[in-house]
């Protein structure tokens, strides 16, 4: 890409990010940002999957593809690439209802996704 696209779409990426970042998930200066509404309930205990993304503290990117499991795990989706450090499938352990829920979920899935983010920095 040329470098005129590539400052058009890392300034579109960045107003984007900064308008779906979830602060009250940050930890560490890594923070949860929502592509889909995790509000928006599709079963009566409350949203069981959707799409969002990871800031980290250095303002980069992974996405993230989540739903509900009995356990916690987070694999590899896509690998890193120029503007993100990867797309992960990941297990959050309970429906989210609340932002409390998704407090929760990202707290308990946050060892592995600084984990990913670590090996995706270190290649």
């Amino acid at each position: 890409m040329n470098d005129k696209l590539d400052k058009f779409l890392e300034k579109i990426k960045s107003i984007f990010n900064n308008n779906s970042l979830i602060m009250e998930t940050e930890i560490e200066g890594f923070i949860y940002g929502e592509y889909t509404d995790h509000f928006d309930f599709d079963e009566e205990v409350g949203c069981t999957f959707g799409d969002g993304f990871v800031q980290a503290p250095d303002r980069t990117i992974a996405g993230i593809i989540w739903e509900v499991a009995d356990q916690p795990y987070l694999s590899i989706c896509m690998e890193p690439e120029k503007d993100r450090w990867g797309v992960y499938n990941v297990g959050f352990v309970k429906p989210i209802k609340t932002i409390d829920d998704l407090v929760y979920n990202f707290k308990i899935i946050f060892p592995l996704i600084k984990e990913a983010y670590v090996n995706a920095k270190g290649k």
